[in-house]
């Protein structure tokens, strides 16, 4: 199978799940008003987004050196990144930054 293709279907059943948890758990751990849940929300996706595009591409090339543990690390690791974005904004907000 072509290596695109393989990549692409990762990137499909990956994605669901590093959207979503962020959202989720802005919306079960969320006291902000709506436009302010609204706002974070865009800014997980954002953060999302770009992790999830760095984290596919290294995964790729560190695939392609045949440096699969490393890469699946990757993987894992980056869904990290948007609730690292998110507690840091709340925690702007509260301090009144």
């Amino acid at each position: 199978m072509n290596e695109w293709i393989v990549w692409i279907i990762i990137a499909a059943f990956y994605a669901p799940l590093h959207f979503m948890l962020p959202v989720l758990f802005l919306f079960v751990t969320g006291e902000e008003a709506a436009a302010a849940r609204r706002a974070l929300v865009r800014q997980a996706v954002h953060d999302a987004a770009l992790s999830m595009g760095a984290a596919i591409a290294l995964a790729a090339w560190l695939t392609r050196q045949e440096r699969i543990v490393p890469a699946m690390v990757i993987l894992m690791l980056s869904m990290a990144f948007p609730f690292v974005g998110i507690l840091r904004r709340r925690r702007l907000a509260t301090s009144g930054g």
